[in-house]
């Protein structure tokens, strides 16, 4: 009697620790099913590039030889590879009215360039002088860019032979907010580049530095520049009269940035384009190259590209030629931040090498949203 009596007891027991588990288990389920779930969310991936003394790319590196710290604080990397994934790359081809005599030879080298890439990186190609086009797609063939590199036309002069008009301008900042936020490249996983033929030197776009760049720094994108060396040719257009057919004059938006940057209370901030003198024209002329140099600088800076000089359009070629093999032979570095909280700020990146003489270069940070 006894013993049945316990045996019944046990059961009940038993039976209430299985519903209570059971209950358990379902609030738990419930639980994890409300909760987002967040996979490598907080990764931080840096595309780092490696040079040696003769500014040719180092492609031996391994992780060990690699630090990287986010605003001064060292992190453990989670992720390295030697980077062999194929990149999507967007070409920006300034053909405004100063280029126009080298225009042939700018597509050439552009064309020449797409035989430096792999054959599965994909290609778009944007031109912009007034106005921005894409006139070639990731989802072209590789044939199709280049037709499209070669069908690119001239600016074409006015009645009188001007071929500065009022219908000309180089709306360089619009061009890269179109490559950054309003172009196939922003939808784009993995790897990605913006290599830009210019001179930097906007006179016509509706969008700012101020406004661009935090979008380029965002688009995860490496810029990389051709800086044009054009400042003297342009010097020579302003200074000519204007009856003469390469005559140039700044636009009205050159004249406030120019004040705006050097002298925001000049009483000649408000005076006709026309009535500037040529000591004057010199000044603005010189103070806007200056302005475009640091930008240009600074875009790459942020976004882990580079800057290339070129000084003659003839040497386009060669430097199109190092940036072909400097996309090639990057590694891919990650690390889960120390620091977790998502506040917005711009956090510094710094990664370092330890191999004596060579020189790395990557993103200098971004943004904890």
């Amino acid at each position: 009697m006894f013993g049945a009596r316990r045996t019944k007891t046990l059961k009940v027991i038993l039976l209430f620790v299985i519903i209570s588990f059971g209950v358990r288990a379902q609030e738990r389920q419930s639980r994890d099913q409300d909760e987002p779930i967040r996979l490598n969310s907080d990764l931080v991936t840096v595309t780092a590039s490696a040079t040696g003394p003769n500014a040719a790319a180092v492609k031996t590196l391994k992780a060990e030889d690699f630090s990287i710290f986010e605003n001064g604080v060292k992190q453990k990397i989670a992720h390295f590879a030697a980077t062999e994934e194929p990149f999507s790359l967007l070409l920006l081809l300034d053909i405004s009215g100063s280029t126009r005599e080298d225009i042939a030879l700018m597509k050439r080298a552009a064309r020449n360039f797409l035989g430096e890439l792999r054959f599965d990186d994909r290609v778009g190609v944007i031109v912009f002088s007034r106005d921005s086009e894409l006139i070639a797609d990731f989802s072209d063939a590789r044939a199709a860019v280049a037709t499209a590199i070669d069908n690119i036309g001239m600016i074409e002069a006015d009645e009188e032979g001007h071929r500065f008009t009022a219908k000309t301008g180089t709306s360089f900042y619009d061009s890269l907010y179109m490559a950054v936020d309003n172009s196939p490249l922003k939808e784009v996983e993995g790897r990605k580049a913006i290599v830009c033929m210019s001179d930097g030197v906007d006179s016509t776009s509706k969008m700012g530095f101020k406004d661009v760049a935090p979008m380029a720094e965002r688009s995860e994108a490496s810029l990389y520049f051709l800086e044009l060396n054009t400042e003297a040719a342009t010097l020579e257009g302003l200074l000519k009269p204007k009856t003469d057919s390469d005559y140039v004059n700044f636009s009205q938006s050159q004249i406030e940035r120019y004040f705006a940057e050097y002298d925001p209370h000049s009483p000649q901030r408000t005076m006709s384009r026309e009535t500037l003198i040529p000591d004057m024209i010199r000044t603005i002329n010189t103070g806007l190259y200056k302005v475009a140099r640091r930008e240009l600088r600074l875009l790459s800076e942020r976004t882990g590209g580079r800057v290339f000089p070129v000084k003659r359009l003839e040497d386009l070629a060669g430097v199109y030629k190092q940036i072909g093999d400097e996309l090639r032979s990057q590694y891919s570095i990650g690390y889960y931040p120390s620091n977790r909280t998502h506040d917005g700020r711009w956090r510094a990146i710094r990664v370092e090498t330890g191999t004596q003489g060579v020189n790395v270069r990557a993103r200098s940070g971004y943004w904890a949203k």
